[in-house]
């Protein structure tokens, strides 16, 4: 009995884990993200927040985007009140003086929706990767998502370099959801105590 309850809550944990969240963390490529509208990107192995990472260097006037993949892309009804995330990092420390850094336009068949997801003087000029994240709304544009890009300029001229790494949508965990989470870890500690 308590094996096929503990298998149950441990399949309910993977599915509500493999359904709960968009990610990207370019630990083997880019993972179908580019670049456009001004920026050269190139994918770096190692150096990332926890692996690999993607480099983008200005190479125009123009504010560079990043763009989601095709996989990204659809229906996030069930993202609405979870979170957006990225983290980034100013490599060659050029002064952050332009302000639509962070800025994250999510379109679909009901409009758009632009939202500005990092402080003034971001990111900062210290060399650290910076966590960056906002919390999506209840909208119509979210039933069917046709793009999403985050700008990457934070320079007032065409020299930075920026990395970005993590970029994440989360859900927000259905309380029945968390309940068999916890119930399942719960089982786990107390058959490992028995044993």
């Amino acid at each position: 009995m308590a094996r096929r309850l503990l298998a149950s809550c441990l399949a309910a944990t993977l599915s509500f884990a493999a359904s709960a969240a968009l990610a990207a963390g370019f630990n083997t490529d880019a993972e179908g993200w580019t670049t456009s509208n001004g920026g050269d990107q190139v994918w770096m192995a190692s150096g990332g927040n926890g692996g690999g990472w993607l480099q983008v260097t200005d190479i125009t006037n123009d504010d560079f985007l990043l763009n989601a993949p095709v996989a990204w892309l659809g229906n996030w009804s069930a993202y609405a009140g979870g979170t957006l995330s990225f983290d980034a990092r100013n490599i060659n420390g050029d002064l952050p003086d332009w302000a639509p850094f962070g800025e994250v336009i999510i379109t679909g068949s009901g409009g758009s929706l632009t939202f500005d997801m990092a402080p003034a003087g971001s990111p900062p000029a210290d060399g650290q990767w910076h966590h960056y994240s906002f919390v999506l709304p209840s909208s119509a544009v979210l039933g069917n998502v046709t793009s999403l890009t985050i700008k990457g300029e934070f320079h007032a001229g065409v020299t930075e370099v920026v990395g970005i790494d993590n970029i994440q949508v989360t859900a927000v965990p259905e309380p029945t959801q968390a309940a068999l989470l916890l119930g399942g870890l719960g089982l786990l500690a107390l058959l490992r105590r028995r044993r």
